[in-house]
């Protein structure tokens, strides 16, 4: 396993790659795992089961060379690449889907250590077998340096929530990774809403909906060193807790009995992302969370859907020491990167 020297400058611990080693490789054999792939002039399209076409991937997605010039123009020193969440395979049977995120996360690793310092990577894990998938956390970390997993919240047919992943809860809490719960490209939403705000709503919702019921599985009395991140600022959850709490201890909505006495106490062990696209929305989420339980994010390549990476974060009076906590020393603190 490489060892790492940590950069100066701010740390984005949320950004997306989907490795051209990795398109190029299951371009050669994709119909082995049941996957249509496509070489387009946008870059490598693919089609897995029960899924319509992705958009293609290439570019700026795919390499890590724009990436690092608006990485030197922000200030970041350091950038935690998860994968694409459309290539993460979690459509494929299981046996399947094993295969193809051990594949993902080898070129993942080699990608993040090929492209220099500046560059570390996030996991991957399949989702329809607790054990498969400790053990796949276990290898990406002890073997292929990676610092975290990512999860899709709730995808297509998969319910994370489900106490089949039990082990790879264990696992993440005893290797002292943290996991990031990110909105699936693909997820229940059509049972939901309309396709036009799947994108907008459907990926926080998802996160929001998934977060809810991890606390009210008792996941958090479980493994109370459980290092969990929502993305995107956490959906909705930071906001409507109250509720949630209030359903809870009135008996209306409740899975199991938890120690903390509602969901509401639960949320000093959560973590989010500054992806809120909105200076006011980060703001309160600050209000609420505290500066050292946020951190950092792009979303890469998403990133100039938020304007310039400081807009929010040094734009609503926080201090230095606030502005230090979130650009940099609770990745620092989360990651052990």
């Amino acid at each position: 396993m490489p060892v790492h020297s940590i950069p100066d400058g701010f740390i984005d611990v949320h950004a997306h790659i989907a490795p051209t080693s990795f398109l190029k490789e299951v371009h050669k054999f994709g119909k082995s795992f049941g996957v249509d792939i496509d070489e387009t002039e946008s870059g490598h399209a693919l089609t897995f089961p029960s899924l319509p076409t992705l958009r293609a991937a290439g570019g700026s997605l795919s390499d890590t060379v724009t990436r690092s010039e608006w990485m030197e123009e922000q200030g970041i020193g350091s950038q935690y690449m998860a994968a694409w969440l459309d290539i993460q395979g979690y459509t494929l049977p299981q046996d399947k889907e094993a295969d193809w995120v051990r594949l993902l996360n080898e070129h993942m690793a080699q990608t993040a250590d090929e492209s220099g310092e500046a560059f570390r990577s996030i996991a991957a894990v399949p989702l329809r077998d607790g054990d498969r998938a400790a053990r796949e956390l276990e290898y990406a970390v002890k073997t292929l340096g990676m610092l975290g997993v990512m999860l899709p919240s709730d995808p297509a047919d998969v319910d994370v929530a489900d106490p089949v992943l039990e082990p790879f809860w264990a696992a993440a809490e005893a290797l002292d990774v943290p996991v990031m719960l990110h909105g699936a490209s693909h997820s229940k939403w059509p049972q939901v809403g309309p396709s036009f705000l799947a994108f907008s709503m459907g990926r926080t919702l998802d996160t929001t909906i998934l977060a809810a019921k991890l606390i009210h599985s008792g996941l958090m009395d479980r493994h109370p060193n459980l290092k969990l991140i929502l993305c995107h600022g956490g959906g909705s959850l930071p906001f409507l807790i109250g509720r949630l709490d209030v359903a809870y201890r009135l008996g209306m909505e409740k899975m199991a009995d938890l120690n903390r006495g509602g969901p509401e106490e639960y949320m000093p062990m959560l973590y989010y992302d500054t992806v809120t696209v909105n200076r006011r929305s980060l703001k309160l989420l600050l209000d609420l969370a505290g500066p050292e339980h946020v951190l950092l994010g792009t979303d890469w390549v998403w990133a100039a859907m938020s304007g310039g990476l400081m807009d929010a974060v040094g734009t609503i009076g926080l201090s230095q020491s606030d502005q230090d906590l979130i650009t940099r020393q609770n990745a620092l603190t989360l990651f052990k990167g």
